[in-house]
C-alpha cells in the first residue's frame, strides 16, 4: 500500500497515541515501567514543538502505522524516541525512512550526535540503528532486562 512519511499534524494526536499504547502494552508491557509516558501524557505539539524538535509519521490511507521523534537533549545532542512501526507493516523498510529522517532533520539542525535508548525486547529496532551506524555505547541491568543506550556521530 503507498505511504507518506511527514511530520504530524494536530490532528494525528489520537492515531498517534493509540499506535504507541498499543505496542507497549501488547510487546513491552513487562518492561513498560523503563518508558515514561510524560510526552504521551500532553500534547504532541507542546512535547515536540521546539525549534530543533520533530515528530514523523508514516501514514497509509487514513492510518499512522509508523512514529518517531527527535528532541534536543542538550548542548548538539538530539534524543531520538517513539520509534515505533505497526507490527503489519514491519520487515517493509518503514523504520529505515524514519531513521533516515531522523538523521537528515539532525544533520539540518546542526546536531552533532543523536541518542537513542531502548530495551533489549526492542532487538529489530537496535539492529536498524546498529546498519545506519550508531554504535552501542552503554548497557544496563535493570529488573531483569537490559537498557541499551546508542549513538550516532554524525559528520
Amino acid at each position: 500500500m503507498e505511504h507518506v512519511l511527514r511530520l504530524f499534524r494536530d490532528k494525528d494526536e489520537a492515531n498517534i497515541k493509540s499506535l504507541i499504547l498499543t505496542i507497549l502494552s501488547k510487546e513491552y508491557s513487562f518492561d513498560r515501567s523503563t518508558y515514561s509516558d510524560s510526552d504521551l501524557n500532553s500534547k504532541i505539539s507542546d512535547t515536540y514543538g521546539g525549534s530543533r524538535d520533530a515528530f514523523f509519521v508514516i501514514e497509509e490511507g487514513d492510518s499512522i502505522v509508523g512514529t518517531v521523534g527527535v528532541k534536543h537533549e542538550a548542548g548538539a545532542d538530539a534524543i531520538m524516541r517513539r520509534l515505533f512501526v505497526d507490527v503489519k507493516r514491519r520487515r517493509h523498510g518503514y523504520g529505515a525512512e524514519l531513521l533516515d529522517a531522523v538523521i537528515q532533520f539532525c544533520k539540518q539542525k546542526g546536531y552533532k550526535r543523536i541518542l537513542f535508548r531502548c530495551t533489549d525486547r526492542m532487538a529489530s529496532a537496535i539492529a536498524l540503528c546498529l546498519k545506519k551506524g550508531f554504535k552501542e555505547v552503554e548497557k544496563l541491568e535493570v529488573s531483569g532486562f537490559k537498557i541499551h543506550k546508542l549513538e550516532l556521530i554524525l559528520n
